[in-house]
């Protein structure tokens, strides 16, 4: 009885996540693991205009794994949202920070520390990060894209 139910709630689970495709590109191998939960737990969505444009913190309660990354939200309808669109709201770069990212490295992020652009989601290590970045965005956005292809083989989401 309680292989059943075990396969039961594998399969119940398997099916919350399985209509929304994990797109053919993605190297996961490349993305930062600097923490159990994307963005330490921060809502994706509340950077954007229609999240608010101010980091939440998500509910350990509310979550969703977008390929071998989890993702917790600060309300249901901020979790269908990403449901609906993940490579719109996914950070850049795999969850470094956009300006070394540009420079050749990969450094971890403050989730604190953003720019959206375009429906872009950077992220920084610094504030002095995001301000050079900031200053020069367009030439940043190309340099940070070309080496993040390089890394991960992933084209830029624009």
């Amino acid at each position: 009885m309680n292989k059943i139910i075990s396969l039961l709630v594998f399969f119940m689970h398997f099916s919350v996540w399985a209509d929304v495709p994990v797109h053919q590109d993605r190297n996961e191998a490349e993305y930062s693991n600097q923490f159990a939960v994307v963005l330490n737990g921060y809502d994706p969505i509340s950077y954007f205009v229609e999240g608010g444009e101010s980091p939440l913190q998500g509910k350990p309660t509310i979550t969703f794994t977008y390929g071998q990354k989890m993702y917790h939200f600060f309300n249901q309808e901020n979790r269908d949202l990403f449901k609906s669109n993940p490579l719109k709201y996914e950070p850049t770069y795999g969850s470094w920070c956009a300006y070394a990212m540009a420079r050749g490295s990969k450094v971890r992020i403050n989730p604190l520390i953003f720019t959206v652009a375009k429906n872009r989601l950077h992220f920084f290590i610094s504030r002095s990060a995001k301000n050079s970045f900031d200053q020069d965005l367009k030439n940043y956005e190309e340099n940070a894209d070309d080496v993040w292809f390089d890394f991960s083989g992933e084209a830029p989401r624009i």
